[in-house]
């Protein structure tokens, strides 16, 4: 692959899909793939693509920080985010909750993508957040059949290896300009 048109993936997972996920878009992309503590600002420059990967955690892109800290050095490239979520807030809401700058929501590509949780791995304060948003989900009428079914079994993983074709459509005409 040419120099300038190398693609990274870096991920940051919490329940397991997000890493599935980053594995499935490196194996189909040949792309270089990073868990986020092993890749530097600096490495990043080498890339004309970067994939973060990271879960939607108690509505928060779980390795936003990590993004934000290297933006001004990345901004160039192509950026994509995806982001493995329950479904319980919608996209507008989350987009809001953690992009404030306009540049940066119009810049950066966001794909939302099915997630897993295993209820009792969770951490005491994530079993008590969780609660919480399902809980006022359920007092605005916002949960679905679906979403009902999870409140009885807490333990699933809705990764499907499909659903990143729209990714791989996106970075494939933004890369190599299909």
């Amino acid at each position: 692959m040419p120099y300038d048109k190398k693609i990274a993936i870096v991920y940051k997972s919490k329940h397991g899909s997000t890493m599935k996920y980053a594995g499935w878009l490196a194996i189909k992309l040949d792309a270089d793939l990073y868990e986020e503590s092993d890749v530097g600002r600096w490495d990043l420059l080498k890339y004309k693509t970067i994939v973060f990967g990271g879960p939607i955690y108690n509505s928060k892109i779980y390795n936003l920080d990590y993004i934000l800290e290297k933006y001004n050095t990345i901004k160039n490239k192509n950026i994509i985010i995806f982001c493995p979520n329950l479904g319980l807030q919608s996209h507008e809401e989350i987009i809001d909750y953690n992009f404030v700058e306009e540049e940066m929501k119009e810049k950066i590509k966001i794909f939302f993508l099915e997630g897993s949780i295993n209820y009792n791995e969770l951490s005491s304060v994530d079993k008590l957040l969780f609660r919480r948003l399902v809980n006022k989900k359920k007092k605005e009428n916002k949960l679905s059949y679906e979403h009902i079914n999870l409140e009885k079994n807490i333990d699933m993983d809705r990764s499907n290896k499909k659903s990143i074709e729209p990714i791989l459509d996106y970075i494939m005409k933004k890369t190599f300009d299909f």
